[in-house]
């Protein structure tokens, strides 16, 4: 049973590395400095999108619906070291996350860094 979930885990995270690869490479050459800059530096700056934020922080641990600046927004919350799927402490809960990112239709907004 171990060996089968041990499969299937490494598995699911080959393929966010490949659909990674694939966007640097077919996207990324075509995106404006200042946002190629900020997936580099592993940032987020006001008006990216939800592709170019996955870049640049790697898949959220958690996506939610809140109010940023009085407007509905969808939320996805991070651990500092969201590239490994590992929180820092070794559980996860989205209302603890330590950065959120602030997306209203599909672009950053926002974002905190706790």
């Amino acid at each position: 049973m171990r060996v089968i979930f041990l499969l299937l885990l490494i598995f699911s995270l080959a393929g966010c590395g490949g659909q990674r690869q694939a966007l640097m490479k077919d996207k990324f050459p075509y995106y404006p400095p200042h946002i190629q800059h900020a997936i580099n530096n592993n940032r987020v700056v006001e008006g990216m999108d939800q592709e170019q934020v996955y870049l640049s922080l790697g898949t959220t641990l958690c996506k939610s619906t809140s109010y940023y600046r009085g407007t509905q927004v969808e939320v996805w919350a991070y651990e500092p070291n969201a590239f490994t799927g590992k929180p820092l402490d070794g559980t996860y809960n989205c209302y603890r996350a330590r950065q959120r990112v602030y997306f209203e239709r599909g672009s950053v907004v926002g974002w905190d860094n706790m």
